[in-house]
């Protein structure tokens, strides 16, 4: 059994005046449940371990960046800021060591902040019937599918080492990955309802993850 390791939400507990970091039921339900993942096991990160000493197991397979938190490029909060120094930390390790990458929503934004791409706010859209905090159509190539939404900030344009993968209808981007490196990213949550309705860029990454060699 190998692990796929995955970053977790920052909160602050007021009643116990402390912070926590959390992952929702939903990933450990998809590992479960979900053949596409079978074989792995959901390997939490915590943020007080550099990421450098998961990698000295030998058995993280690829990563994930989840969802939750806004970036500190929109947010001056301590827990943003904390989350985005240490995920930079891992986008760095996983493009050293070659190892596949997956960014779901604030992760996607994370990796497109990464390599130079415009993030901007969702009241920027010209187009009405489009609200990123609900599902909506998503258009790749020539198929158009529905999937979750649960972002306040869109991708409108890439970094020169990402390519475009798939755009909603007000021509934001959707999903993406890095032109040489097994990183991809995609803007809806492939762990809740209306996630999975179209696996195929999901598919494409996982086959990165089986063919990756534990070095």
């Amino acid at each position: 059994m190998k692990f796929i390791a995955i970053t977790q939400r920052l909160i602050k507990a007021e009643n116990y005046y402390e912070l926590r970091e959390t992952l929702g039921l939903q990933w450990g339900e998809l590992f479960h449940k979900n053949e596409l993942f079978k074989g792995f096991l959901p390997l939490p990160l915590s943020y007080e371990i550099p990421f450098s000493k998961y990698l000295e197991s030998k058995q993280v397979k690829a990563v994930i960046l989840s969802g939750g938190n806004d970036l500190s490029l929109f947010s001056d909060s301590d827990l943003s800021i904390l989350r985005d120094k240490y995920e930079s930390s891992v986008i760095e390790s996983c493009m050293r060591h070659n190892i596949p990458l997956l960014g779901v929503c604030r992760g996607a934004q994370m990796i497109a902040h990464f390599f130079g791409s415009v993030i901007e706010s969702n009241t920027f859209s010209k187009i009405d019937s489009i609200n990123h905090i609900k599902s909506h159509n998503i258009i790749m190539k020539n198929e158009i599918f529905k999937a979750n939404s649960f972002h306040n900030f869109c991708i409108t344009k890439l970094g020169d080492d990402l390519e475009t993968l798939a755009i909603a209808n007000d021509n934001t981007i959707e999903s993406f990955k890095h032109k040489t490196l097994p990183i991809y990213a995609i803007m809806w949550h492939i762990e809740r309802e209306n996630g999975l309705e179209n696996t195929s860029i999901l598919r494409k990454w996982l086959k990165n993850v089986a063919n990756y060699k534990l070095t």
